[in-house]
């Protein structure tokens, strides 16, 4: 998955697929533009392959393992940037519905 659909599941999925699949097609039918209905119908499709069942509840939740891990270090690269001294910087500083 790019990352762009691993945001996507992050922010619409469930740990129920069938309820995901249902949501990012809906989700298409209410967008207007062409490439978004595309890219929702694409995660829709993929969720929805017949071994789909076997393997999508433990890839849910290693994803949002890894995208809290991917905004911490967005959060972490942000404060390097920015110049902000190590010593300074809070742990628990992201906010997760931020996405």
């Amino acid at each position: 998955m790019t990352m762009n659909q691993k945001k996507a599941l992050y922010a619409f999925g469930s740990p129920d697929r069938e309820a995901t699949v249902n949501r990012f097609c809906t989700l298409a039918e209410l967008v207007p533009d062409p490439a978004v209905k595309h890219f929702f119908l694409a995660i829709a499709r993929e969720l929805n392959a017949p071994t789909a069942d076997r393997w999508y509840r433990c890839m849910f939740f290693n994803l949002r393992l890894e995208m809290e891990a991917y905004l911490r270090y967005e959060k972490a690269f942000e404060r390097i940037v920015s110049g902000c001294p190590a010593d300074e910087w809070e742990d628990d500083e992201y906010d997760l519905d931020e996405v």
